[in-house]
């Protein structure tokens, strides 16, 4: 017969061995969890990021779009790398690299502040660019200016005017900021140099290697916008891909079109920026003019996929000989035969998830 004290002690054993059970579960799931957590903490943690030596420079994946947008924009343009590393640290100062207003096409898009860098003069004050075309707009013509007075005196030429400094590739930030009559103080713009640097070298093609990676949610993502992709290419580097786009009739008036409205050229993007479809699935597959030699268009490109992968529901990026995977964030080196399905000199930018 089992007594009572006995009983008792059997219960306590049970609900000790069923407790330790417990915990035991309890901890593993919890070790689990944080295990996936801390592998893939770019889930709660978006983020792109360029390693210079020991420094490690982030971005939020959508100010890191807008600043492959105004990387492109430089390289289409034809100017120097330092261009873009200006507009970058001019637009971390003003805005932080935010969009205050979206434009139609990624040109028209506000990413730098307003006012003038003068208050107290009053209504005569010249407003500042505030677009991505705007802002190059000044920097190009400033550019462009100095290479003119150049010319004039090496001709021999006398200007009578002032005498008058221009934009050049190496003039320092706080220098860039007062030639192009910025709004912020220009001592503040110099600090964001680093970061500046950091993000325009890979994003204009400076590095010639998947120098950056982007890490991004698998929550949420948006549907797949191949079109999406193809449009905003063709908007920011028309020159750069070699773009060809319609023109109007030859008995057109105007430019109008037979409706008489204003005539819009439309890009012409085949055997340049194709969509096509492997197996069902979207892909967007861009061949890549020979390079201008300042700036590697391939991994300009890559690299630029890779910020907009969070807005189109990009999942992987290919330029031989690597790819990147949004899943594992890396670039990994492509085997023998699948880097000589992609050759060098395009990009192939995916929608379908790896399984």
């Amino acid at each position: 017969m089992t007594t009572r004290p006995v009983a008792r002690r059997k219960r306590r054993r049970r609900a000790l061995v069923a407790l330790g059970v417990t915990t035991a579960l309890v901890a593993g799931a919890s070790y689990g969890t944080w295990q996936y957590i801390e592998e893939n903490e770019f889930l709660l943690d978006e983020r792109c990021e360029v390693a210079v030596g020991e420094d490690v420079h982030e971005l939020p994946p959508n100010r890191a779009h807008h600043a492959a947008v105004l990387a492109a924009s430089s390289v289409d343009r034809g100017l120097p790398p330092e261009a873009a590393v200006h507009a970058l640290a001019i637009s971390l100062q003003e805005t932080e690299l935010a969009l205050r207003e979206a434009g139609e096409a990624p040109g028209e898009h506000v990413l730098f502040a307003r006012g003038a860098p003068d208050w107290s003069s009053g209504s005569e004050v010249q407003q500042v660019a505030v677009t991505v075309d705007g802002f190059f707009d000044v920097l190009e013509d400033s550019w462009n200016a100095g290479h003119e007075e150049e010319d004039d005196e090496d001709s021999g030429e006398d200007s009578e005017s002032e005498e008058e400094t221009f934009w050049n590739p190496d003039m320092p930030l706080d220098e860039t900021a007062e030639i192009l009559q910025r709004p912020h103080n220009p001592q503040f713009y110099p600090r964001h140099s680093s970061m500046a640097q950091a993000f325009a070298w890979p994003l204009t093609g400076q590095t010639g290697g998947p120098d950056m990676t982007c890490y991004i949610s698998q929550l949420e993502v948006p549907g797949p916008d191949p079109s999406g992709v193809a449009d905003e290419l063709a908007s920011v580097l028309p020159r750069a891909l070699d773009i060809p786009f319609t023109a109007p009739e030859e008995d057109g008036e105007n430019g109008d079109d037979e409706d008489g409205e204003e005539f819009v050229p439309e890009p012409i993007l085949e055997g340049i920026i194709e969509v096509t479809e492997a197996d069902g699935e979207p892909l967007v597959y861009v061949a890549l003019p020979e390079s201008d030699g300042a700036s590697d268009y391939q991994w300009m490109l890559a690299h630029w996929a890779i910020t907009a992968a969070r807005d189109y529901g990009i999942q992987s990026v290919t330029s031989a000989p690597y790819r990147w995977d949004r899943d594992s964030a890396r670039w990994n080196r492509l085997d023998e035969e699948a880097g000589a399905a992609t050759p060098s000199g395009t990009v192939l930018i995916g929608f379908t998830r790896e399984s």
